[in-house]
C-alpha cells in the first residue's frame, strides 16, 4: 500500500440500506458532520426496503452535493455493499451501517492516520447504547493512541475485528481482492476482512468512532447462531479460495471453528450430538485435519435451526 504524501485525499462513504427508516435519520446526520476539509462523495444503496427507507435518504440528502442513491430488488448486505463500491471514486471506502451513528472526527481521524501508513485498512472502538442520554459523539481525541497489526489474519480468524462502522480503508485494497463474498449474503465485512488481512498490515484505533443501538430490528448480530453460521460459511469460503495459506493458518482457523461449534451444542443441550462435535473438535486439536476447507464447511452444520440460509446464500460443499 501507498503512504506517499501525494496521494489524493478523499473518502467514498459507503452505505446499503434496508428496511431501517426508524434510524436513518440520525445516521444521515452523522455522516454529514463528519469534520475533515476533504472530498466527500455519499453513496446510499437502497436494498429493497419496504419501509420507507429509500424516501427518508432522498428527503433528508436532497441539498446535498456528491450524492449517489441508487437502489436493487433485496440481495442481502455483500451485494449491496459491492454495488455501492462500484460507484465509489475516491481513493478511501468508509463503510456505514444503516443504524451506526459515527462520532463527529471518526474519518478524519481514521483517514490521517491511515494516510501516514503503508497498511490498507484502519478501525476504531464501538460503544452500544440503549439511550441517546448515553452517547458521546464528539470524538475521536488525535491523541488516541494507534496499534499496527502486522499480521492481521490470525487475528482475523480468531474473532471477527470490527462492524463496517469501525473501519476506514483503500478502495484499491477492496477492489484488489474482490469486495465482499456474496455467497455468504449478510456479515459481509468478515468476508472481506479476511481477504485484506491475507495481503496487508492494519491499524487499531484505540478510541470510540462508532456506536450502535443494542435494540435494531433485523440486526444480525443480535442472533448468535445465525451470526456463527455465517462467519463459519465465511471461513470455509476463504479456505477453499486459499489453499496455499501455510498449514499451521488452516489449522488455527479449523480449530477456531470446532470449538464454536463444539460450544454453540453444548450450550443447546443437543444430547448425541455433542459426541459427533466433541470427535471433530479432537481432529482439529490433534492437527488430524488434511481437508481444511471441507472441514470448515461440515461445521457450519452444527448451527443449523438458527436460521435456514436465505434464498442465494451458498452452503459451501468442498
Amino acid at each position: 500500500m501507498s503512504n506517499n504524501s501525494k496521494d489524493p485525499i478523499g473518502v467514498s462513504f459507503i452505505i446499503p440500506v434496508y428496511n431501517k427508516a426508524k434510524h436513518l435519520p440520525s445516521v444521515i446526520k452523522q455522516i454529514k458532520l463528519q469534520q475533515g476539509d476533504f472530498p466527500k462523495q455519499y453513496i446510499f444503496l437502497d436494498d429493497g426496503s419496504t419501509d420507507g427507507s429509500l424516501d427518508i435518504v432522498r428527503s433528508k440528502t436532497a441539498n446535498w452535493e456528491n450524492v449517489i442513491i441508487s437502489s436493487q430488488p433485496n440481495s442481502g448486505s455483500a451485494a449491496a455493499t459491492n454495488t455501492a463500491i462500484s460507484f465509489a471514486n475516491q481513493p478511501f471506502l468508509k463503510f456505514v451501517d444503516a443504524d451506526d451513528l459515527l462520532t463527529e472526527r471518526a474519518t478524519v481521524v481514521l483517514l490521517n492516520a491511515l494516510m501516514a501508513s503503508d497498511a490498507c485498512l484502519i478501525f476504531g472502538d464501538e460503544r452500544r447504547f440503549t439511550s441517546t442520554r448515553q452517547l458521546n459523539l464528539l470524538g475521536p481525541s488525535d491523541d488516541a493512541t494507534i496499534d499496527r497489526i502486522e499480521s492481521p489474519l490470525r487475528l482475523a480468524l480468531k474473532n471477527s475485528l470490527f462492524n463496517p462502522s469501525q473501519f476506514l480503508v483503500r478502495t484499491d485494497a477492496v477492489r484488489a481482492v474482490g469486495g465482499c463474498d456474496e455467497r455468504v449474503i449478510h456479515s459481509q465485512e468478515y468476508g472481506l476482512t479476511l481477504r485484506l488481512a491475507r495481503r496487508w498490515p492494519f491499524l487499531r484505533l484505540n478510541d470510540v468512532v462508532t456506536w450502535l443501538p443494542t435494540q435494531s430490528e433485523g440486526r444480525l448480530s443480535t442472533n448468535e447462531g445465525r451470526q456463527l453460521q455465517r462467519v463459519t460459511r465465511a471461513v470455509a469460503h476463504f479456505l477453499y479460495e486459499n489453499p496455499d495459506l501455510p498449514f499451521s493458518v488452516k489449522s488455527f482457523a479449523c480449530k477456531r471453528l470446532a470449538g464454536r461449534s463444539l460450544k454453540y451444542v453444548r450450550r443447546r443441550g443437543r444430547g448425541t450430538r455433542v459426541g459427533r462435535w466433541y470427535f471433530r473438535y479432537l481432529a482439529a486439536q490433534l492437527n488430524l485435519v488434511n481437508d481444511h476447507a471441507g472441514f470448515a464447511a461440515e461445521c457450519v452444520a452444527a448451527f443449523k435451526g438458527a436460521e435456514k440460509s436465505p434464498v442465494g446464500e451458498q452452503a459451501p460443499n468442498y
